[in-house]
């Protein structure tokens, strides 16, 4: 209600949607939270939490009738950075033992006593003060793709997202700076997170995994749904090189690549029982490159031969022996461009892993270069120990609360929206739709402020208003791919493991007024509506395919009934941030996939696969459906009501109409 609101700092706030979400987490019995005014001249004013701990999380009082000694804040504010957006996560936390009340039994928000002297990061706008500021401040401008960063300055409000959070703790651990993905959800600006940062590691090396792996849920689904070709499913990343490379150079980064990351190792067999995953230690002189020479060729017939070079790439893994990594570099005539081609078994990599390789092969190649030795840094959590953890994580019943929640979600019905599928639907076709600079700005920058959320909760408005305006139904489902990296398990750092962690689940999302695609509309509301639906998925949906891969066999069966919705969404964020280079440096510009990636025999996991990502400073979508089912038509119109519905968010998120 609007006469709940507060105003801070330029934004309407409701404590009460911050309260609700505080008695959410078990730490908390009751909270209250109000705006108290800065306590010296000119100090700004403060989003202050009262809290009184559950029984279970109290900590031993400080004396007798006094309130409790610390509390968990960090948690705390993990917990509320999970449900809210940043500007709503108090900057103070005070513990209580229990609320003041007034005689009629309601909370006396007058006795409620003062937080303390402000914090640091509560004052104005400075830039980075310390040499541990300055370093957080620059790997934050060169993750973001922006030039300066203060020190006040909060992540998630820049555009900050949880695939480029990792981006950061991997970037920061490379630089001798050891934080935990948690650490930037807890410590938002650069001066809280420079706080924290550690100079150790917080971890001993293990060195290589070695042995037998668990398969991943992700991994399962895609080896138990017949294919026509398994070995030929692959990612891909064609990057311009900074001229001709020095090839012992880069012979020796990629060798690099392959005993640091065990993924890239991996063995895949089936056997009478099923497919095994198997890690096999690093084993010295793998060459992974091809060469060609096109020198001589026309534009066209070198783009042909890279082309045919490409597809021969992709069709040649071997999953039985591996590895699941080869390059290809492509030089010619003075005048055309250098290009290396990589190609990995997406069984082994995902779109945060691609992040890692092109930092460490760029990194890996300079010291190569320079004549000195190759080293990575420690490892994070191994690919094996993960998925070892998380098998053992839910046969000891740590997402048994979620299984409610995923068995209603496998009951909903899918909204019929067309004929059943053939048995044949034909070959994929593809439909792209592109914002421009500004829009994508504002979707980046503007919009998580203007509507108090993440990027993705925008997005997916978008998508829901479009796929209820095609299907005339005001409830549509879909599924949503996540990164999968999830903060689940205590003393576990993903954030620079190469596999493939990517989660698949379903969401139903209820959109008013699906006719309406006008600037009029009440665009906030269909966010924030869109929002709470999506924040009632538990951990970012990673518990639907554990639990019906590693559950017993009675939750199995269960949710495996689940049908894929017609329609997946995966939105990879952006690309734009380039690693460092300078003298010896490899990579110039990166241009996507290339060639063939999967076997075109494949019919792809969803009738329609909706895949977005930021790149040269533009949001893209490109709309991946079967003619035979869909017709091109058809799809290219839901595309174009998804692209305006963009728009619309990112002008209001600006203040225009």
């Amino acid at each position: 209600r609007a006469d709940d609101q507060v105003k801070l700092r330029g934004f309407r706030i409701e404590p009460g949607e911050i309260e609700s979400a505080l008695r959410t987490s078990p730490l908390v019995r009751d909270a209250v939270v109000v705006v108290r005014p800065g306590e010296t001249t000119g100090a700004p004013d403060r989003l202050v939490a009262y809290v009184v701990p559950a029984p279970t999380s109290t900590p031993e009082p400080a004396g007798d009738g006094q309130a409790p000694a610390a509390l968990p804040v960090g948690e705390l504010r993990l917990h509320l950075g999970g449900l809210l957006p940043p500007h709503m996560v108090p900057s103070v936390f005070v513990p209580l033992e229990k609320l003041p009340l007034t005689p009629n039994g309601k909370t006396d928000r007058q006795a409620l006593p003062a937080p303390g002297p402000a914090q640091a990061a509560d004052g104005p706008r400075t830039a980075p003060r310390t040499d541990t500021e300055r370093r957080v401040a620059r790997i934050w401008a060169d993750v973001l793709g922006i030039e300066e960063v203060g020190a006040d300055d909060n992540f998630f409000a820049l555009g900050g997202d949880s695939i480029l959070s990792m981006q950061v703790v991997s970037r920061l651990r490379r630089d001798g700076l050891h934080v935990a993905t948690r650490d930037l959800f807890t410590h938002q600006t650069v001066a809280e997170l420079a706080a924290v940062v550690r100079t150790a590691p917080g971890r001993s090396d293990d060195g290589p995994a070695t042995g037998e792996v668990p398969l991943t849920p992700i991994q399962t689904w895609f080896l138990t749904t017949p294919r026509a070709a398994h070995h030929h499913f692959n990612q891909s990343a064609l990057l311009e090189l900074d001229g001709a490379p020095d090839p012992e150079a880069l012979r020796a980064a990629l060798a690099a690549l392959l005993d640091h990351h065990d993924a890239l190792r991996m063995r895949f067999t089936q056997e009478a029982d099923g497919w095994r995953q198997f890690n096999p230690p690093p084993a010295p002189g793998q060459d992974l490159l091809a060469r060609y020479d096109l020198s001589g060729l026309s534009a066209e017939d070198a783009d042909a031969a890279m082309a045919k070079a490409a597809d021969e790439l992709h069709a040649g893994f071997d999953l039985a022996h591996g590895p699941q990594l080869r390059a290809a570099l492509f030089t010619g005539d003075p005048d055309r461009p250098v290009f290396l081609l990589l190609v990995a078994h997406h069984l082994v990599v995902d779109a945060v892993s691609w992040r890692v390789l092109r930092d460490d092969l760029e990194t890996a190649y300079r010291q190569a270069h320079a004549g000195g030795p190759v080293t990575l840094g420690e490892r994070s959590t191994s690919f094996r120990d993960w998925s070892t953890r998380l098998s053992a994580h839910v046969a000891e019943g740590g997402l048994d609360h979620e299984l409610p929640h995923w068995e209603e979600a496998v009951r909903s019905e899918t909204v019929p929206a067309v004929p059943a599928p053939a048995a044949d639907a034909g070959p994929a076709a593809t439909v792209s739709v592109e914002l421009d600079e500004d829009d994508t700005t504002a979707l980046l920058r503007s919009a998580p402020t203007a509507y108090r959320t993440r990027v993705n909760d925008v997005l997916l408005a978008a998508l829901a208003l479009a796929l209820a305006r095609w299907t005339g139904h005001d409830r549509v489902r879909l599924d949503l791919e996540g990164h999968g990296r999830e903060d689940l398990l205590d003393g576990v750092d993903l954030s620079r493991t190469v596999g493939w962690f990517t989660t698949v689940y379903p969401v139903a999302l209820q959109v008013a007024d699906p006719a309406d695609l006008g600037p009029d509309r009440d665009w906030r509301s269909l966010v924030k509506s869109v929002r709470r639906q999506l924040r009632a998925v538990p951990g970012n949906g990673i518990g639907f395919g554990a639990l019906r891969t590693f559950g017993p066999p009675e939750v199995r069966e269960r949710l495996g009934e689940h049908a894929h919705s017609q329609v997946v969404f995966n939105y990879l964020g952006q690309w734009d941030a380039r690693p460092e280079t300078g003298d010896g440096g490899l990579i110039r510009a990166e241009h996507g996939s290339f060639g063939q990636d999967h076997d075109p025999r494949d019919p792809g996991s969803h009738l329609v696969e909706v895949v977005g990502a930021v790149q040269h400073g533009r949001l893209a979508f490109t709309w991946h459906h079967r003619p035979g089912v869909h017709d091109t038509a058809s799809v290219r119109r839901v595309a174009e009501d998804f692209a305006d519905a963009l728009r619309h968010l990112a002008r209001h998120a600006r203040g225009g109409r």
